[in-house]
């Protein structure tokens, strides 16, 4: 009986840094390693910069999200626990569950991001400015188009099966300082 090789129509994908687009979101840098185009819409994997004082809004999204800890160290905040992670750590954000992360230390953070299915990384590039590397900081904001972009962007989320939640939905597991901290590192 001769053995059958797999066979698939799809091709390998190969990401190389210089052909990668790097996104900014709030203060954070995420540099689209491959997306949804790449990988059947299976899998997107993001590269993130996450500088002191960063990280997303609290948020909600259908789809599952892994972080594995590469360098520096954040707090991860899903549903009503707090959860502190270093280099090696891995964390799994099920879909749907409310959470965020934030950098609370005074060094940068890099952490990876697998989404499963893609599509997180479309999202981040409808919402933030394009930038030359993965660490590049955000351009200057500009009141007026950040004004217009926290007005649309319940609706963007919404297109991706997401939901953005209120800005204080972890307050309450943080403290004074913490929330000072975060505040002043976002220019509030």
């Amino acid at each position: 009986m001769a053995k059958s090789t797999p066979e698939t129509t799809r091709d390998l994908a190969v990401s190389l840094p210089a052909d990668r687009v790097n996104v900014c979101v709030g203060a954070d840098t995420y540099s689209i390693v491959l997306g949804g185009s790449d990988t059947d819409e299976k899998i997107s994997f993001i590269d993130m910069h996450i500088p002191p004082g960063g990280g997303p809004m609290p948020h909600a999204h259908e789809c599952e999200e892994t972080f594995y800890v590469v360098e520096g160290e954040v707090t991860v905040f899903c549903q009503d626990a707090r959860t502190f992670v270093t280099p090696g750590a891995a964390v799994h954000v099920p879909g749907w569950a409310p959470h965020c992360f934030l950098n609370l230390s005074k060094a940068p953070a890099r952490l990876f991001c697998i989404v499963s299915p893609a599509g997180l990384e479309r999202q981040f590039l409808e919402i933030g400015p394009r930038v030359a590397t993965r660490t590049t900081p955000p351009p200057p904001v500009d009141p007026e188009k950040l004004a217009e972009l926290k007005k649309n962007l319940p609706a963007i989320a919404a297109r991706y099966n997401a939901k953005i939640l209120s800005p204080d939905t972890f307050q309450h597991l943080m403290t004074p300082a913490e929330i000072k901290f975060v505040q002043e590192a976002n220019g509030e």
